[in-house]
């Protein structure tokens, strides 16, 4: 019987032969829907455990004059790092990539995702990897780690993640860039498949450098230069290039590309300004790349803060930011604004964006400072309290930045939900968890940011003499990180919920762009017949704006929408 094949061939229970069938079709699929689902799914159910582990790792630092949940410091070390790991690697980004694969396509007017077997492929191997990971942190390996052999497998299940969401990226961008419907310029393309891009190509730049620094940790760890625990708590420097602003601002491009898409469609009044708002995207992406702003291979070196890019780039990121929002903003004066959550959890998500590039340049402020006395050879001196470099306080900028991310999945799941599962999510159950989200990224970042002013290190170490106020900001910190675990369990549960077949069937919602031209969910080709497009908003935008055509009257049908396109001018 061939993978894909579900017909079946014995005289099994038809229950057996379903499931079987179901688990040829998931482990075989080449349909991107299909792997978009387990992205979304797999994704949602790491991020809650990414969240737990690192509430659990954030309540180490209630009580600092003694060990709260574990009794190990580098037993610590290895609990917050597999925390920050799983977060971004095992849930925000998978999730996001969960939301592109099953959706770029359809918004371009393609029938397939690019090289949708690869992308299968990407996403069990990530799958693998990831419970790889997971099983080295149990037997002591990662930064910190006691055991080599462990702390080696660590270093090949990382590796093995980013790869795999590497090759996810890559069929997402080449999606984009190659796989459009006729008529489909890329100043055409849907705002939010535009992030996307951006996203994937920002991560094909930035990723290689995290896994040649881990083939380097490799060679360090096998051949024994960092012999002891303590020398392998270097290792933590790796992830700073996607963990720490500017780089971290890379999940920031697709949130915001998903809230403008939904501030768009849920006010009723589409962006005007969509090539000033892909521009701003694009500005983001770039200020966001972060691989060229540390050491490579650092190997435990703090930041290189006498670094005009670096410098620029924090400066430069409230920019696009503030420039989507405002476009943006311009559809929600001229439209109607509606309580439903993908606009609720995409404005929030858009704020703490916002919220979280602004911190970031005040955490600049003393190296901004010290740069320019570098090259200016000036006598200037600033209070040694905007001093932040090493605190927590880079650890609560980390969390307004997942918040956003967590808050611009929420919206993207409601958004698109219907059109993935042909059932719509609870709306009352997600206000509730964007809601639970925002609340918990800004207790997060007020506990981390307050505790770095007061300098709780970044890893909240056991010390005797802490100042006052330290222990209790911390502890706003375990509020904020267990209300985003909450909310990620809301998500999963809404997920599970509307997967197994809850929620109404009716079509709640309908966009201008290609993806709602369809059925929910889409037949297997995406659509009944190829999309023509003369228009960057195909469904308003009058006769003419979607032609369809099929195998006998492709070349008419694509001669009259080019005719229409250029006697419209490519109204966009």
């Amino acid at each position: 019987m061939a993978l894909t094949d579900t017909r079946p061939e014995t005289d099994a229970p038809v229950a057996t032969t379903i499931a079987v069938s179901q688990l040829d079709a998931a482990l075989g699929s080449g349909d991107h829907k299909t792997t978009g689902r387990l992205w979304l799914g797999a994704g949602a159910l790491m991020l809650l455990a990414g969240l737990a582990v690192s509430t659990a790792a954030a309540l180490e630092g209630v009580d600092l004059g003694s060990s709260t949940v574990v009794d190990d410091q580098g037993r610590f070390i290895q609990l917050w790092a597999m925390g920050r790991e799983l977060l971004l690697f095992g849930g925000l980004v998978p999730l996001l990539i969960g939301l592109a694969t099953f959706i770029v396509p359809l918004q371009v007017g393609s029938s397939s995702l690019a090289f949708p077997r690869g992308a299968s492929a990407a996403f069990w191997s990530w799958f693998v990897s990831t419970d790889l990971l997971v099983v080295a942190y149990i037997f002591n390996g990662g930064p910190g780690g006691g055991r080599n052999d462990y702390v080696v497998m660590w270093a090949l299940a990382l590796s093995g993640m980013l790869l795999s969401i590497m090759w996810a990226l890559v069929c997402i961008a080449t999606t984009v860039l190659g796989a459009r419907a006729t008529g489909m310029s890329l100043d055409r393309v849907p705002v939010s498949a535009w992030g996307f891009l951006v996203f994937s190509l920002g991560g094909l730049l930035a990723l290689p450098i995290l896994v040649a620094q881990l083939a380097l940790a490799y060679i360090d760890i096998k051949y024994g230069f960092l012999p002891d625990r303590e020398a392998r708590t270097s290792l933590l420097a790796i992830t700073d290039t996607a963990t720490l602003a500017p780089g971290l601002y890379w999940v920031g491009v697709p949130v915001l590309g998903i809230a403008v898409e939904a501030i768009g469609v849920h006010t009723g009044a589409p962006i005007r300004f969509r090539r000033a708002v892909m521009a701003a995207l694009g500005l983001l992406g770039l200020t966001s790349f972060g691989a060229e702003f540390f050491a490579f291979a650092g190997r435990g070196r703090g930041f290189d803060f006498h670094n005009g890019l670096l410098v620029v780039s924090l400066l430069l990121a409230a920019v696009p930011v503030l420039a989507s929002l405002a476009l943006a903003g311009e559809s929600l004066k001229r439209g109607t604004f509606k309580v439903r959550t993908p606009l609720v959890a995409g404005l929030l998500a858009g704020l703490l964006l916002l919220v979280g590039v602004l911190v970031g340049i005040l955490g600049a402020v003393w190296p901004i400072v010290t740069f320019i006395e570098s090259q200016l050879d000036t006598n200037v001196s600033l209070d040694s309290a905007f001093d932040v470099n090493g605190t927590s306080y880079h650890d609560g900028l980390r969390g307004l930045i997942m918040g956003a991310g967590v808050l611009g999945a929420i919206a993207g799941v409601h958004h698109w939900g219907h059109k993935v599962w042909g059932r719509s999510l609870d709306d009352r159950l997600g206000l509730l968890t964007a809601l639970a989200a925002a609340g918990g990224a800004v207790a997060w970042a007020v506990g981390g940011v307050a505790s770095g002013f007061l300098e709780q290190t970044r890893l909240p170490l056991s010390v005797e003499n802490a100042k006052d106020g330290v222990e209790a900001m911390n502890g706003v910190t375990v509020l904020g990180t267990a209300l985003l675990a909450v909310a990620a369990l809301l998500l999963a549960l809404n997920l599970a919920r509307t997967a197994f077949g809850g929620g109404s069937a009716n079509e709640p919602w309908q966009g201008a762009t290609l993806e709602w031209a369809t059925a929910s969910p889409p037949p297997a080709a995406n659509f009944d017949a190829q999309p023509i497009v003369t228009s960057a908003l195909p469904l308003i935008d009058g006769v003419g704006a979607v032609a369809t055509t099929d195998a006998s009257d492709g070349s008419e049908a694509e001669a009259a929408a080019t005719e229409e396109s250029a006697t419209a001018g490519g109204s966009d």
